[in-house]
């Protein structure tokens, strides 16, 4: 979601034209899925026979504000026969209005006003039981028709949903879409997919169900959100360069994503390809000052001689080399078309020195060790406290693997000394090469990769190097951090990329749980050699400001150069029609089993209402699926259909579930359910409507909202 919110909220997104060709084919789309439902409505009434008033799509209410009329009711209508055809004001849903039919039981009395036959009485059509006498009606009335034919009607809008889903789904997968496939990326340090070392993996089975076919990593996460149920679930892999399938039991953790931490995860990320995605290099990184410049859609094909064909190749290649520079080699499509042609050419990027302040806060315990690592090869445990490594100072844990490299390079071992249990024991590992460095994941353990371990940390200030802008702005050992305000200079504000900062310049440790490894990570990293910032922490009960300002590091290089790389994708097509059909409905089967799921752990609940989105989170996944392309927006209106489906069939009053319920209730007592009763529960479910449509608004204005303050 982070993504599509992101894609409104960039500026090249509205200044790009097809942005607006997106956004008319998400009107359409959404359009398509009202016009769906009220059409099932309208043609089974039309069948049995029942006078249809209007058919609408969007509510014909006039918007009025101080009185005055600023939107009106309709923005088109026409007549066509007994029925008016129209597009209302309101776009949040659509209507058929039949004669004789209310969803407000405390209309009944009009409805059957509305409905009785020339020379009847509303008196002479109501019997003892309370049934309506259908032969004083007018025949073309809704309450004239029989119960069968009145759940005919109702259930057709949920039916005719089902139906064109399966025809959205056909349309995309004759039309081909493409997709992110369940290939493992980045792991976070010290999460499930890390201590099962699945970075790069990709996967072949989860939770029984074998992937083929059309599969996507979000399939993938869902299934890992919805099944996990605080235990575990079996997922099957290959991992890079190994066609082994490894079966493994996962225990999925909560709070990988700060926005929705109640989400169970296993700590993946996309995986990409080794080409250069549409922002090219990031301005101010190493890789914007190469020359010749990287293009969006140069393919990465070699650095310094070593070849690369994944992103697992590219990230070992860079972190091997992270001390020098690094000669790309690219693969560049000229022109279009026939006259389309590739072209080979090189280009070095400087090598990006560590931004350092000079201070180290205290080491907590191993959290995690990765399975099959050089720390459980030697036995070490979790919950041992490293006290030494080759007789010093375990130093900076987020220096570690940087410290380790010529290690791993030339297959030394070190020695580590341990406390466990109050025993100090010496244990002898040999660092390796990590596949893929791991992320970091919101105030979790920082995994040492070369090392296979993930070590717990903390606020409080171990040790500061002398001479270093910590020392030099004052910071002594024991100090704790309580919060950083990042100093912006001018330029600094009027660059977008600094805009979330801009936005939220002070960072409080303990009340936005966030650790110093994720300030040093994701924000000291990226802003320039020199950016100054403010540091309070809490020095013998009292606060205590100190100013720093960053500086390179000559000794510690990332490996990353600042490139953008692109996200990998995969094209799945159906041979013909009969197999995209199929396709169609297996996804519109496998979309409402998503969706119930989803209701399940919602009503138990294991996941937060917090996660639901509204209108506009609906608006904005979908233009992100139409700028991505037609067929992704097929699929999710396909989706769209499947939730629609199943929530406006739920029981509840005002909904057509809530109708069927009455409806079932009068077919077999052979009397309508007491107006009363039915008056109280439409109004409750009303109020339950309203309430929610008012709850996932405000999410959405949270969501949405945040990117443009």
């Amino acid at each position: 979601m982070d993504y599509c919110l992101t894609l409104f909220a960039a500026t090249n997104f509205w200044s790009d034209p097809g942005s607006y060709i997106a956004i008319l084919k998400v009107v359409f789309g959404l359009g398509a899925v009202i016009f769906v439902h009220e059409l099932g409505h309208f043609l089974v009434a039309k069948a049995c026979g029942v006078k249809c008033d209007k058919f609408y799509v969007g509510f014909d209410v006039p918007i009025k504000l101080f009185g005055q009329t600023i939107i009106p009711a309709k923005l088109i209508s026409f007549q066509w026969g007994e029925t008016e055809y129209g597009i209302g004001a309101i776009p949040l849903g659509g209507y058929v209005k039949m004669l004789g039919q209310d969803d407000n039981p405390g209309h009944n009395e009009e409805q059957i006003k509305e409905s009785i036959a020339e020379g009847e009485s509303v008196e002479s059509a109501i019997l003892a039981s309370g049934m309506v006498d259908q032969t004083k009606l007018d025949p073309r009335s809704f309450l004239a028709k029989s119960v069968i034919q009145r759940m005919a009607i109702i259930s057709a809008g949920v039916i005719f949903n089902l139906m064109f889903a399966v025809l959205f789904a056909a349309i995309a997968f004759r039309s081909g879409v493409d997709y992110q496939p369940p290939v493992m990326g980045s792991v976070i340090g010290g999460g499930p997919a890390w201590k099962h070392d699945m970075a790069g993996a990709t996967i072949t089975a989860i939770n029984g169900k074998e992937v083929e076919g059309y599969f996507t990593y979000m399939h993938f996460a869902e299934n890992v959100i919805l099944n996990s149920d605080d235990s575990t679930i079996p997922i099957s892999f290959k991992r890079p360069g190994s066609d082994e399938i490894v079966s493994i039991d996962v225990t999925p953790e909560k709070g990988f994503a700060r926005d929705n931490p109640d989400l169970a995860r296993v700590g993946v990320q996309f995986s990409l390809l080794p080409k250069i995605g549409s922002r090219g290099a990031l301005k101010g990184a190493p890789a914007a000052a190469a020359s010749p410049a990287f293009e969006a859609g140069d393919l990465i094909v070699g650095i310094n001689g070593t070849p690369i064909k994944t992103e697992v190749d590219l990230r070992q290649t860079l972190f091997r080399d992270a001390r020098m520079p690094a000669e790309f080699t690219l693969q560049r499509t000229v022109g279009e078309g026939e006259d389309a042609k590739t072209e080979t050419l090189k280009t070095t990027v400087g090598v990006n020195p560590e931004k350092v302040v000079g201070f180290a806060t205290t080491w907590g315990p191993i959290a995690v060790i990765k399975l099959n690592s050089p720390a459980s090869a030697a036995g070490l445990q979790e919950g041992d406290l490293i006290k030494q490594i080759d007789g010093e100072h375990p130093g900076d844990l987020l220096t570690l693997d940087n410290r380790m490299f010529t290690k791993a390079k030339n297959q030394e071992s070190i020695t580590v000394q341990i406390e466990r249990a109050g025993e100090l024991i010496d244990v002898s590992i040999q660092p390796e090469l990590p596949k893929l460095a791991s992320t970091l994941g919101p105030n979790k353990p920082i995994a040492i990769d070369s090392l296979g371990i993930a070590v717990a940390t903390s606020l409080t200030i171990d040790n500061v190097e002398q001479g270093s802008p910590a020392d030099k702005a004052g910071m002594l050992s024991n100090d704790k951090l309580v919060s950083v305000k990042y100093l912006l200079n001018e330029d600094q504000k009027a660059d977008e990329r600094y805009a979330g900062l801009k936005k939220k310049p002070v960072v409080n440790f303990v009340k936005d749980t966030t650790s110093w490894a994720e300030v040093y990570e994701d924000v000291l990293q990226s802003l320039q050699t020199g950016s100054k910032f403010e540091i309070t922490v809490e020095r013998e009960g009292k606060a205590e400001v100190l100013e720093l300002a960053s500086e390179e590091s000559d000794e510690f290089f990332r490996h990353t150069r600042g490139i953008h790389l692109e996200v990998y994708e995969e094209h799945y097509e159906s041979d013909n029609w009969s197999d995209a059909f199929t396709n169609g409905a297996y996804q519109v089967v496998d979309d409402l089993k998503r969706v119930g799921k989803t209701l399940k752990t919602l009503i138990q609940g294991k996941i937060s209402p917090t996660n639901l989105g509204g209108p506009g989170t609906i608006a904005v996944v979908a233009t992100s699926e139409a700028a991505a392309s037609t067929s992704r927006l097929l699929l999710f209106l396909t989706f769209l259909s499947a939730n629609l489906a199943i929530v406006n069939f739920l029981p509840i009053p005002v909904l057509d579930g809530g109708h069927m319920m009455f409806l079932a209730y009068e077919g077999i007592f052979r009397r309508p359910v007491n107006e009363r009763v039915q008056l109280l529960l439409t109004y409750g479910g009303l109020a339950f409507v309203l309430c929610l449509m008012i709850f996932v608004i405000s999410m959405d204005v949270g969501r949405i909202g945040s990117w443009f303050m």
